[in-house]
């Protein structure tokens, strides 16, 4: 079992495409999922999220996990990777179905 924001929960490594924004700004930015639990979310891409700050995910479709989704989170880590990206961790307040 793995931990996000003291949330027991299964993890699902997940290896696809995401677009990610603000909510209050219009155009996304490509980045590549991490992984996926009922609770929480992790992708990496070029744009840093403020902890706290709103965010929408649009999450391709995993082969055996979901169908295309959006998920609305709430961000609680940002880190600066090695490779310049960042490594971005969010709470899941809602789901959308594409």
């Amino acid at each position: 079992m793995n931990s996000i924001n003291g949330r027991s929960s299964q993890e699902t490594p997940i290896h696809c495409k995401v677009v990610y924004r603000r909510i209050s700004e219009p155009d996304g930015v490509a980045g590549e999922g991490i992984s996926f639990s009922g609770g929480g979310i992790q992708f990496r891409g070029a744009l840093p999220l403020r902890i706290a700050e709103a965010a929408e995910v649009h999450i391709d479709a995993v082969k055996g996990l979901s169908p295309p989704l959006t998920a609305y989170i709430e961000v609680s880590r940002c880190d600066r990777e090695d490779s310049g990206n960042y490594r971005i961790s969010g709470v899941i307040k809602g789901i959308r179905s594409e």
